[in-house]
């Protein structure tokens, strides 16, 4: 009897106070506390160090405790559904943000202007025809959450594709 109080009373600590546990893309699992979820990033506190990881990179996020504060206000924020219109913007400019023969067209003839000129571009769903006649997500194009997520990820396609198109030019030189 000793020996079972004295494990209960051992183990409380380790179950009572266990760490979350986020999972990234590429399999890497990390121990600590989640500290905030806002604006499509996970505050996360490893070793005493503090990292903002993107949603983007995680896998999964196994809580240690149902009732913590951070995950209990995540679910809040999830059933106002602010936090799925960073989601929304990403997914918009991931699939229907188009003009993307036009980059690498222009990523050849004109190289590192052309990675410059779309790195300090601002795209929007509405300069973008696609977006305009494909999204479902037409009320959120006012919402400055979304729009700077679809920002974000359509001007990253963008230079993605010029830097395509301008090292498909470098690999053209280099054969002939």
């Amino acid at each position: 009897m000793k020996n079972l109080l004295l494990s209960i009373f051992l183990l409380f600590p380790i179950i009572a106070f266990g760490n979350d546990i986020v999972t990234l893309n590429n399999q890497a699992k990390f121990e600590g506390k989640v500290v905030k979820i806002r604006n499509c990033f996970v505050t996360f506190k490893f070793n005493g160090e503090k990292f903002n990881i993107p949603a983007q990179d995680i896998y999964s996020i196994e809580f240690a405790n149902p009732k913590d504060k951070v995950y209990t206000s995540y679910l809040e924020l999830l059933s106002t559904n602010e936090e799925g219109n960073c989601l929304k913007g990403q997914l918009d400019a991931e699939n229907y943000h188009g003009k993307i023969g036009f980059h690498v067209v222009m990523g050849v003839l004109f190289g590192p202007f052309a990675l410059i000129g779309a790195a300090i571009a601002h795209p929007t769903p509405e300069k973008s025809t696609k977006t305009l006649m494909m999204s479902q997500n037409k009320e959120l194009f006012n919402n400055p959450e979304y729009l700077s997520c679809y920002s974000r990820k359509a001007k990253g396609r963008n230079v993605g594709h010029a830097a395509l198109g301008w090292a498909a030019w470098i690999v053209f030189v280099l054969v002939i």
